[in-house]
C-alpha cells in the first residue's frame, strides 16, 4: 500500500451515502474509505482524514458498499434478463428501434432514456421477477436446439423468437402462424443462443441494488458518479454509482470455485428413495447444491454477512472438481447459512452443525472442527499446490460432539462454502 502518485490518480467514485469497505485476499485486513477509485489497475482508498492509498487489482476481492443502496421501485412488469456473457439485468422490456431488437429499460442505467438496446443474439433468457405469480422453475425449463417461450399459466410455446414489439413477442413455429405473447402474460422466455466465454483476464462483476450484476470487461471505469464498461457480449453500459451494491474483481489472481462445472456430485440421503420420475427432484429437495445460493436456494448468508459467491449443500454431499494442478490454494468461509435460524426450523438460534472436509487427489487436506449455526463462519485456507482434483465433503457432526451431546436435524444443516476461491 502507498501513497497514489498523481499521474496515476483514479477516477473518483463519490460514495458520501455510505462507507467502503475492501476485501483483499489472504489474511490482509479488509480497508474501509469514505471513497474510492477503480480501473483495471486496482482501486484507490480515500479516507476521512485525506490519505489516499492504492491496492493492485490482483489482491482485490471485492469491493462494497456498506450499508448497500437500497433497491428502486421497479417497472409495470419488471424482468430479468440474462445474457449471452452471463450478465443479468433487470427492468421493464419493449421492443427496440428495430426488429429483433430488445429494450430494456432500467432505473439503474445511466443516461436520459435510462434504457440499452439488445440484439436478440446477446439474450439467452427473460424470466419475470415480480408482479405477477409465476410457475415453479422447475416448469419453466430450457429446451434444447429451439426458443420457448412461457405463459404465467405455465403453457409452453416452442419455436424461434421472430421479434419484440411494444407489448408482446412473437414466437415463430413451424408450419403455423405466429404466436404473441403479452409481455403482462410472459413468465419466461429461452432463446437458444451460445454462452460468451467471460475473460480469461481481469474483469469485474457490478452488482446492483436491484439484483442486477454486469460483467464487464477491462475497460470498465468510475467517472463523475458513473461505472461505465463493455459488456463482453457487446452492449457499453453506463450506471449510476449510487446504485453500487459491490464490484467483485474477478480473473486476475483466482476463480471462484462455484463457477466452475463439478466433475461429479454424489450425494447420501438420510432415508430411501422411491424409485421412479418424482427420485430426483426428491433428492434435489433433500440433498440439495446450489451453486452462488444457499441450500434453499436463497441469498448466501452467515451470521448477517452477505456473499455473493459460494455453494450451498447439505451434510452426506461430495463435490469433485479438476483443477488441473494449476492453483496454489484454496480459500474460503465455511459456515451454516442464516436461514436455518428463521421460522419453520425448529428448535431455536444456532442450529445446524456440520464438519468441511478438502481432499486433494484421494488426500485428505482438512478438516474443520465442527461448525455450528448462529456463529461467524470459519477461514479456511488449503495449499493445493500440483493438486489435480479437489473434493469438498460436508460431514454430519457426532452426536457426543454436538453441544449438550444432542443431534440435530440434517434439514437444519443447511451448509455454505462462502466464497471459495482457487488462487494462482
Amino acid at each position: 500500500m502507498r501513497l497514489l502518485a498523481p499521474a496515476l490518480l483514479p477516477l473518483l467514485l463519490s460514495a458520501a451515502r455510505a462507507d467502503v469497505v475492501v476485501t483483499l485476499l489472504g489474511d490482509e485486513a479488509p480497508l474501509r474509505g469514505i471513497s474510492l477509485g477503480a480501473d483495471q489497475n486496482g482501486v484507490s482508498i480515500h479516507s476521512a482524514d485525506g490519505q489516499v492509498s492504492r491496492v493492485a487489482a490482483g489482491r482485490v476481492i471485492e469491493v462494497a458498499t456498506v450499508p448497500p443502496p437500497a433497491a428502486p421501485s421497479g417497472g409495470a412488469w419488471p424482468f430479468e434478463i440474462e445474457l449471452t456473457d452471463g450478465s443479468r439485468l433487470r427492468g421493464s422490456i419493449e421492443n427496440g428501434p428495430d426488429e429483433g431488437t430488445l429494450r430494456v429499460r432500467s432505473a439503474m442505467l445511466r443516461g436520459t432514456d435510462g434504457y440499452v438496446d439488445l440484439l436478440i443474439e446477446q439474450v439467452r433468457a427473460v424470466r419475470r421477477v415480480t408482479g405477477a405469480d409465476v410457475p415453479g422453475t422447475s416448469r419453466l425449463v430450457r429446451i434444447a436446439d429451439r426458443d420457448a417461450a412461457y405463459r404465467l399459466s405455465g403453457a409452453r410455446i416452442e419455436g424461434f423468437v421472430a421479434r419484440f414489439l411494444a407489448t408482446h413477442v412473437e414466437v415463430e413455429r413451424e408450419g403455423s402462424a405466429r404466436r404473441e405473447i403479452p409481455y403482462g402474460d410472459l413468465a419466461a422466455l429461452f432463446v437458444d443462443n451460445p454462452e460468451v466465454p467471460r475473460p480469461e483476464e481481469l474483469y469485474v462483476v457490478a452488482r446492483l441494488a436491484d439484483g442486477s450484476a454486469l460483467v464487464l470487461r477491462q475497460d470498465f471505469r468510475v467517472a463523475a458518479g458513473v461505472l461505465s464498461g463493455t459488456l463482453p457480449s457487446g452492449p457499453l453500459l453506463r450506471v449510476s454509482v449510487a446504485h453500487l451494491v459491490a464490484l467483485s474483481f474477478q480473473g486476475k489472481s483466482f476463480v471462484y470455485l462455484s463457477d466452475l462445472p463439478p466433475l461429479s456430485i454424489r450425494r447420501e440421503p438420510f432415508f430411501p428413495l422411491p424409485e421412479g420420475p418424482a427420485s430426483a427432484a426428491l433428492l434435489d429437495f433433500v440433498c440439495p447444491v446450489r451453486f452462488d445460493r444457499s441450500p434453499d436456494d436463497r441469498p448466501i448468508t452467515v451470521e448477517g454477512r452477505r456473499y455473493f459467491k459460494g455453494i450451498g449443500a447439505r451434510p452426506r454431499t461430495e463435490l469433485r472438481y479438476d483443477v488441473q494442478g494449476k492453483y496454489a490454494r484454496f480459500e474460503a468461509e465455511c459456515g451454516i447459512d442464516d436461514e436455518v435460524l428463521g421460522p419453520g426450523y425448529g428448535r431455536g438460534a444456532g442450529e445446524g452443525s456440520v464438519v468441511f472436509t478438502v481432499i486433494g487427489d484421494e488426500r485428505k487436506l482438512l478438516e474443520t472442527p465442527p461448525v455450528h449455526g448462529g456463529k461467524p463462519a470459519r477461514k479456511i485456507r488449503v495449499d493445493i499446490t500440483g493438486v489435480r482434483t479437489l473434493t469438498l465433503v460436508v460431514g454430519l457432526v457426532p452426536p457426543e460432539q454436538m453441544p449438550k451431546g444432542e443431534a440435530d436435524s440434517p434439514e437444519l444443516d443447511n451448509a455454505v462454502w462462502a466464497r471459495p476461491l482457487l488462487i494462482r
